[in-house]
């Protein structure tokens, strides 16, 4: 009898290719700090300086007509001026849509371009309030880099902005050239028979 297979293929150069947030005219990660696999599609979302209690958001993303059904959410923060609080949280969320305009379509007030992310008109809990959580990163209070996978998910529509929250006690910061970012990786399941 002849069954099928359900294998994970490792695809993160290919169709889909991975998805990368970051400022990256700048983005220049050490050898030890790489999240990025091959050629990711890039999307705009400066983590510089966020402040504690304070949330970003990124360009509005397009995971593509053809696009993963999961993705992996992979973080890279840096802290160089203070160290966050043991235990304390970086918290991740989607804003899925609908819709490619910028500002169009968009959940918890989400604008679609890489900037401060408020709620408004609404405050930023009632706005966080209406977004796809994806998880979070439990710091350390270590300064320097802190990589981790935060969650999988399962993107509800073709486009979206990732919004970042930070409750750390400190502000994400590079002082020199910027390492933060964050990436999904698609995760593809290939069917293959077996004897």
């Amino acid at each position: 009898m002849t069954t099928n297979q359900v294998l994970i293929k490792d695809a993160a150069d290919a169709t889909p290719k991975q998805i990368s947030f970051a400022t990256h005219a700048t983005y220049s990660p050490g050898t030890n700090n790489v999240i990025e696999v091959g050629t990711p599609t890039e999307v705009e979302m400066s983590l510089l300086d966020l402040a504690d209690g304070a949330a970003v958001q990124s360009t509005k993303a397009d995971l593509g007509a053809v696009r993963a059904s999961r993705y992996v959410v992979t973080c890279c923060l840096e802290y160089q001026v203070a160290a966050p609080t043991t235990a304390t949280l970086v918290e991740f969320y989607w804003a899925a849509s609908g819709q490619s305009g910028a500002a169009v379509g968009n959940p918890g007030y989400a604008t679609g371009a890489d900037g401060a992310y408020t709620g408004t008109p609404a405050t930023l809990v009632e706005g966080i309030a209406q977004l796809q959580p994806l998880g979070s990163l439990i710091v350390s209070a270590d300064l320097e880099f802190q990589i981790s996978d935060i969650g999988v998910f399962s993107p509800k529509h073709r486009y979206g902005s990732l919004i970042v929250k930070n409750e750390t006690g400190q502000k994400i910061a590079d002082t020199d050239i910027i390492e933060s970012a964050v990436v999904f990786t698609p995760i593809v399941t290939d069917v293959a028979a077996s004897a």
